[in-house]
């Protein structure tokens, strides 16, 4: 999937970013952008809610389709039956997962009046979900797909379920009015959001996290897009819009963030993690440390 990604984008054409409309009746958000994905972030959003028909966001011309088994193409499997569309301005959106021989593969332009296929299992799925990526080709950049669809009903708040300080190889959760040694430390934080249509437990990456030290914001996350960077053996590797920061600077485990360096003086200090979703929802956490002298 990270090559068909990366592929895409060397693919495009500048122009504007312009609002969309949900490709499915029933969107249920199942999984967000810039997820743990293993080895690389979430490139789009998961949208459960059952086999539906998937319209396009826009209107627009395919550029580019693939079904499992018919293509004789070494596309990687991971969004199994997909396509993608451009659309006015240089976007180009991307669905994956979607059901067998459920595409027209005559079809040229979409305007909407008809599905472009329907929600599937394919490639590398656990459950009937649709993949949608949203690529900005003006900033060559995948983009949160959440910034430009109409807002959902949520009223979930993130979890922030603790706040470690790692001042060597081994983390240490932090309690408010904990004792820490002086000097420079890696801050973490294991924390997600929560479906709230669902009586148990999902999991999903919040949309941003800000930490302060002493009421001055000292890092952040953001969610809003990826683009490429060269890595250092010369192969490109899609690192976050802000901050430049790429999957292993983010995530040290599944929901364990890696937020930054805190400097800690001898005497007290006040750190404050703020965790957002995408509908604006907050929970916040503070610590006052005792630095010893």
């Amino acid at each position: 999937m990270k090559a068909v990604i990366l592929l895409l984008l060397g693919l495009l054409s500048a122009g504007p970013l312009a609002a969309f409309d949900w490709p499915v009746k029933k969107a249920v958000l199942s999984a967000t952008f810039g997820e743990n994905r293993g080895d690389h972030f979430h490139a789009g959003i998961d949208l459960a809610g059952g086999e539906q028909e998937v319209l396009p966001i826009a209107a627009g011309e395919v550029v580019f389709s693939f079904e499992e088994g018919e293509d004789p193409l070494p596309m990687p499997v991971g969004l199994g039956n997909f396509l993608v569309l451009q659309h006015q301005g240089g976007v180009r959106s991307i669905y994956g997962h979607l059901q067998k021989g459920s595409m027209d593969r005559s079809a040229r332009k979409l305007d909407g009046s008809k599905p472009l296929g329907r929600v599937g299992e394919t490639g590398y799925s656990v459950g009937k979900h649709l993949h949608l990526a949203i690529i900005d080709s003006e900033m060559r950049s995948l983009i949160n797909p959440l910034l430009v669809l109409p807002p959902l009903k949520d009223r979930q708040a993130p979890v922030i379920r603790e706040i470690l300080l790692r001042p060597g190889g081994e983390l240490q959760p932090l309690k408010n009015g904990a004792l820490v040694m002086p000097g420079i430390a890696e801050l973490l934080a294991t924390l997600y959001d929560l479906r709230e249509d669902v009586p148990f437990a999902w999991r999903l990456a919040p949309y941003r996290v800000s930490l302060y030290q002493d009421g001055r914001e000292i890092a952040s996350l953001l969610m809003d897009g990826l683009h490429e960077r060269p890595a250092k053996n010369g192969a490109p590797e899609l690192v976050l819009l802000q901050g430049n920061r790429s999957f292993r600077e983010v995530y040290d485990a599944e929901w364990l963030y890696k937020l930054g360096e805190v400097r800690l003086l001898p005497g007290q200090t006040t750190l404050s993690l703020i965790a957002e979703d995408y509908a604006g929802n907050e929970s916040s956490r503070e610590l006052v440390l005792q630095v010893a002298q």
